[in-house]
């Protein structure tokens, strides 16, 4: 769910034709692609199910969010110290296999008219436990797959790819669940993990094999490694402990949105599944202009205005009022603004980490950077879910948003403001 020598001239913001011509770059590109469509598919779906079908309170949207964050806590360390010592890929594979199998209780569930929120709980939870691994296997493989040098035009491609599947998932999701049911749209995501991990078992590149058991650090050890190589670096410590913070009242927010749609803007599936894909649609343009937002502003400024600039247009949800169709209208304009500068930001602070990491940490640097961020998610989808239960809605979402943007904005203090280039890479 979460995903991943250039010699020749390259248009502004294009790939260089070498990835293009990439077989198993192609491979990895689909498989990410299609798994992510489902996703988000089912991303919609599952806060969907609960509200309309099984009529969840605030606090228990933000259980259910909170179940789908706290595998990125509780996991994420021992999965990247994992994906170091063993071959990746098999890894993209099993999780892909494991989470189509878990999606189909769902459906059957729901046939047998057993569906509950501690079933959609656990559901996320399971998720989440796979895209923990699956993420960081993605992100700890695809430097070896691409090369260092391509690393920006190689993310600029996925950051495509979770764009497209943004816009497209949620739009394809909110027809399936009003013309068929969520279920329905929760058995496509499971097709999608399967034909995922058929295209990542086609790569014909041999991965190299990891160093044998006794080169390697002792499982405590090596967590210490990743962690230190993360928050020991000045320019990915503000990175890390600013976006742990804002990560949390993201999260805050999110748990409460779909709720916040239907009960108090009383909007159908259709409808928001189409602002999500506007949102989804506006971060193309951001993925293909982030090369060029690097070079003309820095790669730190890019980082730092990116974030405030999606920090903005959170705050535009809690703000709308009107008429349906400005209530509607804001709310697409928020989800591209939000989409088009986030994926600027989010495509250098991926590719700042990469560059900086050496190959023997990139799963653990990956994993800790998940484990601080993602793991905050959690506390704050419980904090979403409380705050809408004691103070209301657009209440909660105001507040939130709002701690956001000022989290963010912190930023300036720190070195990543005068960060102009990528430094050059580091290596084992």
């Amino acid at each position: 769910m979460t995903h991943p020598s250039q010699e020749a001239y390259v248009p502004e913001g294009a790939a260089p034709a070498s990835l293009w011509r990439d077989g198993d770059f192609l491979k990895l590109w689909a498989a990410l692609s299609i798994s992510l469509m489902g996703s988000e598919i089912t991303a919609l779906a599952l806060p969907l199910l609960a509200v309309l079908t099984l009529e969840a309170s605030p606090l228990q949207m933000g259980l259910l969010a909170a179940a789908a964050q706290a595998p990125f806590f509780l996991f994420s360390l021992p999965a990247g110290v994992w994906a170091d010592r063993v071959r990746r890929r098999p890894l993209l594979v099993a999780t892909d296999l494991l989470s189509a199998a878990l999606l189909l209780w769902v459906p059957v569930a729901a046939m047998l008219g057993t569906l509950s929120i501690t079933q959609l709980c656990l559901v996320a939870f399971g998720l989440g436990a796979l895209t923990v691994v699956g993420e960081v296997a993605h992100y700890a493989y695809a430097p070896g797959l691409i090369g260092r040098e391509r690393l920006v035009a190689g993310n600029s491609i996925f950051q495509i790819s979770h764009s497209a599947a943004a816009s497209a998932g949620p739009g394809l999701g909110g027809l399936l669940i009003q013309l068929f049911s969520a279920p329905v749209a929760v058995l496509v995501d499971a097709a999608s993990f399967l034909i995922s991990a058929l295209l990542v078992g086609l790569i014909a590149r041999p991965e190299p094999v990891p160093a044998s058991t006794g080169q390697l650090a002792r499982p405590l050890q090596a967590v210490r490694e990743g962690l230190g190589a993360l928050l020991g670096h000045p320019l990915l410590r503000p990175i890390i402990l600013i976006g742990s913070v804002a990560n949390a009242f993201i999260n805050a927010s999110v748990a409460l949105y779909v709720i916040y749609l239907t009960r108090e803007l009383g909007l159908g599936p259709a409808t928001i599944g189409l602002m999500f894909a506007v949102g989804g649609a506006c971060a193309i343009p951001g993925a293909l202009l982030a090369a060029w937002a690097g070079r003309r502003f820095g790669v730190g400024p890019a980082i730092i205005g990116g974030w405030a600039i999606s920090g903005i247009a959170r705050l535009l949800v809690p703000l709308a009022t009107g008429s349906p169709l400005a209530i509607v209208a804001t709310l697409v304009f928020a989800h591209a603004l939000d989409g088009a500068a986030g994926t600027v930001a989010n495509i250098h602070q991926w590719s700042l980490r990469q560059t900086v990491t050496p190959d023997a940490l990139q799963g653990r640097v990956t994993a800790s950077h998940r484990f601080i961020v993602y793991g905050a998610g959690a506390l704050g989808a419980l904090l979403g879910g409380s705050l809408g239960a004691l103070i209301g809605l657009r209440p909660a979402l105001l507040l939130c948003t709002a701690g956001v943007l000022l989290t963010v904005l912190t930023l300036l203090a720190s070195p990543l403001r005068g960060l102009r280039e990528l430094p050059q890479s580091r290596s084992l």
